[in-house]
């Protein structure tokens, strides 16, 4: 949400109009099937198209890089099995139509790190959208919250802005919650509360 001298700079004032202005990028670090996200991934030192069937979340990619943990997962899993590193890996590896005798490690994580810089190239080109909207308004700070926020950072840093992770300010549980703050804010002054 974009923010100009201590006020709400947001344009859109639904989903759909924050869609179309870049102000919100529908992504995330859990639920986003994998083939929402990519159409191909490396495999073999080639593109290999990925398969259009919900076998892999963005869950899956980030646990198998390390950016979240088991606890972290909260959502179901596409296959209905466990949230383990390896089970993950066996759900990215579905995508190309494999399975883990099939692929090691190293071409797992090639998957996996193209599947989130895939993400990130999304959020940024938001990220400019805005940017090119406010012109020299624009703010050059970033202040992320949230659970996809090593998501955020990566794409707010991009773009040449200066991160801010809330939660070194209110705690993590707070910080993730602040997204659902933001969309109330804006729904309070939709409606003149």
């Amino acid at each position: 949400m974009p923010i100009v001298a201590g006020r709400v700079a947001a344009r859109g004032r639904t989903d759909p109009d924050r869609l179309r202005t870049g102000e919100l990028v529908y992504t995330g670090a859990l639920r986003t099937p994998v083939c929402a996200i990519v159409r191909s991934v490396p495999l073999c030192g080639r593109l290999c198209r990925v398969a259009a069937e919900h076998f892999a979340v963005a869950a899956d990619v980030h646990l198998w890089l390390g950016r979240i943990e088991e606890g972290d997962y909260t959502c179901e899993t596409p296959d209905g099995r466990g949230r383990s590193r390896p089970e993950a890996g066996a759900r990215l590896a579905r995508m190309v139509c494999a399975d883990l005798e099939m692929l090691g490690d190293g071409e797992i994580t090639a998957i996996a790190e193209h599947i989130a810089q895939a993400q990130v190239r999304r959020i940024a080109g938001g990220i400019r959208q805005v940017m090119r909207r406010l012109g020299p308004a624009c703010p050059c700070v970033a202040v992320l919250a949230g659970q996809g926020t090593f998501l955020a950072t990566a794409a707010a840093e991009e773009c040449g802005l200066v991160t801010r992770d809330m939660a070194h300010d209110v705690g993590s549980a707070a910080a993730r919650a602040a997204p659902a703050a933001a969309v109330a804010y804006l729904l309070a002054e939709m409606v003149d509360v």
